[in-house]
């Protein structure tokens, strides 16, 4: 692929070197990451399995819960006063006493069936005296119709209701119970039917924020489904239902191609109704984002690789050939040729050593400009480095917390937390600007504390800051790690209600910002200690935060300021920072 380039002296220059490391680096990454995004691809997939047969099954059991519930409602029916009252032959006498009994047992019909979460019916029938009673006054209810009565199962059939002529689930109850025993003559009927809406809104609630299809199936009937499901997809899907359910009749997860499509297929059977909930994702469209990733990382590699040979050539332009003039140039002086010059070329770090190598005599205030400019640079890069280092480290008690807001589906909550974590992290993340406001810091505190006092409702914050204060300049996220380390260290092991008062105001020659806390604070030889270790260049993990914020109050407002830790009137620790005026500041 590449030529191998050797240099004057006969070895591989810099340029061959660059190109073979690069390539010698992305063999191994991409080989892993093809492993890794294989095992990672299996692993999903019987996650979901397992996920989406957990969900169905859950599902199942709530339309059994409200199927077993209606029936047992049936039992109530029948043994209603006013419903056995409807098993007297009619005669002139009890005439009045009968037409009440309709009316009281129609009344007790209707509160038995808005008890329910589902539209369902409740229909009584007398074969003794021809009366019937029911909430649903367009089906027709005659001995016709009750021979052909349904008692140890859920019968799906189309009856007459109020919108109409609907598909619906029926079963009946017969008095007295022990009739099928021994064939007698039926003094009840009690009928219950829910329509098959009911079922249909439940399957669309199931499927929201789904990307699969779900139906219900049961062999000889029209599937149940949700109106915005694809009826062909499903029709063709429930067509093969019976050769994917051979291994398990009961329940199962199965993956499967289909119409050269891969597929994740899950069924639960309702043991009260009869029919199979079936549940079938398409994994291209849920291992998308896992397919897109895997796109995204061979793209980097791409460019990485295009970016690393483009690199590489910019060295051989911008290293190697002045290098080679360089031993050229040497070479020629060696041999007495002191009139040989190498021409410039383009300004780069080279520039310096081959004006030296042709003029001798120029001026080295660029050098120590340079080195000036690189010193600051450094300076600046430890600074934000030790920025770096203070920034709050909770991100996953957060997603914790936003994760029981959603499960106890409390949206207000999610959306409050949600805004003050977005404003905490805009500003904590927003590194072009060193410098900024007291009045920008407290706010950024205010939404840390709130944070956490939505998590902790014994949390309560004191603020006492003059006014004249909000408007002067400080280095970014100085303050805020002091509040940070009083959450962190104050409040674990604090019982009952835990206290931050947070003050500012000036003193004789500066001013000082303070925390202080009600928590558990610490013994006298460890706070020692804790002074100590301000004046390390290293230190133990728990004042590590602390000594970053001393480090950077002395470089910006001079060695005279510093940090005060101090026990607290109020039982836990008092911390600030006290800047005094004048001085070497920075700012």
């Amino acid at each position: 692929m590449f030529k191998v380039i050797r240099g004057t002296v006969g070895k591989m220059n810099i340029f061959t070197k660059v190109m073979i490391v690069i390539v010698l680096m992305l063999i191994p990454i991409i080989v892993i990451y093809d492993s890794s995004n294989k095992t990672s691809t299996e692993v999903v997939e019987q996650e979901l399995l397992q996920v989406n047969l957990n969900r169905i099954r859950f599902f199942v059991e709530q339309m059994d819960v409200e199927a077993n519930r209606l029936w047992r409602a049936a039992f109530v029916v029948a043994t209603d006063p006013d419903a056995v009252q409807l098993q007297l032959r009619p005669s002139p006498e009890t005439a009045y006493t009968l037409l009440a009994s309709k009316r009281l047992l129609l009344q007790k019909l209707d509160m038995q069936s808005t008890s329910f979460e589902w539209d369902n019916d409740f229909t009584v029938y007398s074969p003794l005296s021809g009366v019937v009673v029911s909430t649903n006054l367009k089906q027709k209810y005659d001995a016709d119709y009750f021979n052909n009565s349904s008692e140890q199962r859920w019968d799906y059939r189309v009856i007459d209701m109020d919108r109409g002529s609907e598909k619906a689930f029926v079963r009946h109850l017969i008095t007295p119970f022990e009739l099928l025993s021994k064939q007698g003559d039926p003094n009840l009927y009690v009928e219950v039917t829910f329509s098959s809406e009911n079922l249909v809104k439940m399957l669309e609630s199931f499927m929201q924020g789904s990307v699969g299809q779900t139906f219900l199936y049961h062999p000889g009937f029209e599937s149940i489904m949700p109106q915005e499901s694809n009826p062909e997809l499903i029709h063709a899907m429930a067509e093969q239902f019976d050769k994917i359910k051979a291994k398990n009749p009961t329940e199962g997860s199965v993956k499967l191609t289909f119409h050269n499509e891969p597929y994740l297929v899950n069924y639960v059977t309702s043991t009260s109704l009869g029919w199979y909930m079936v549940d079938f994702q398409p994994m291209k469209q849920v291992l998308e984002p896992i397919v897109h990733s895997k796109r995204m990382f061979y793209a980097a590699s791409l460019l990485l690789l295009v970016m690393g040979v483009a690199s590489a050539a910019l060295l051989y332009r911008n290293v190697q050939q002045p290098v080679n003039d360089l031993i050229r140039a040497v070479k020629s002086l060696r041999r007495g040729v002191y009139g040989h010059r190498i021409k410039r070329g383009s300004n780069n770090e080279f520039h310096y050593l081959i004006e030296q190598f042709n003029l001798m005599s120029e001026d080295i205030q660029t050098l120590i400009d340079k080195v000036y400019a690189e010193q600051l640079h450094a300076k600046e890069s430890s600074l934000k480095h030790l920025q770096a280092q203070i920034n709050p480290h909770f991100l996953y008690n957060n997603f914790a917390y936003i994760q029981s807001m959603a499960q106890l589906e409390r949206t207000n909550a999610i959306v409050s937390f949600t805004q003050h974590l977005s404003q905490y992290y805009r500003y904590t993340t927003r590194t072009e600007q060193q410098l900024t406001s007291l009045a920008e810091e407290m706010e950024l505190i205010r939404n840390y504390l709130e944070i956490h006092r939505m998590q902790s409702e014994r949390l309560q914050v004191h603020e006492q800051i003059d006014d004249d204060l909000m408007s002067i300049l400080m280095p970014r996220l100085l303050f805020q790690p002091l509040v940070e380390n009083a959450i962190i260290h104050g409040m674990e092991g604090k019982k009952g209600k835990f206290e931050i008062v947070i003050t500012g105001n000036r003193t004789e020659d500066g001013w000082e910002l303070i925390v202080e806390d009600n928590g558990v604070g610490m013994q006298q030889e460890d706070l020692e200690a804790l002074r100590h270790s301000l004046q390390q260049q290293s230190s133990a993990d728990r004042s590590l935060g602390l000594r970053n914020v001393h480090q950077r109050l002395r470089h910006y407002f001079g060695q005279s300021s510093g940090l005060l830790i101090e026990h607290s009137s109020i039982g836990g620790l008092r911390v600030g920072l006290r800047i005094k005026d004048g001085g070497d500041s920075n700012v």
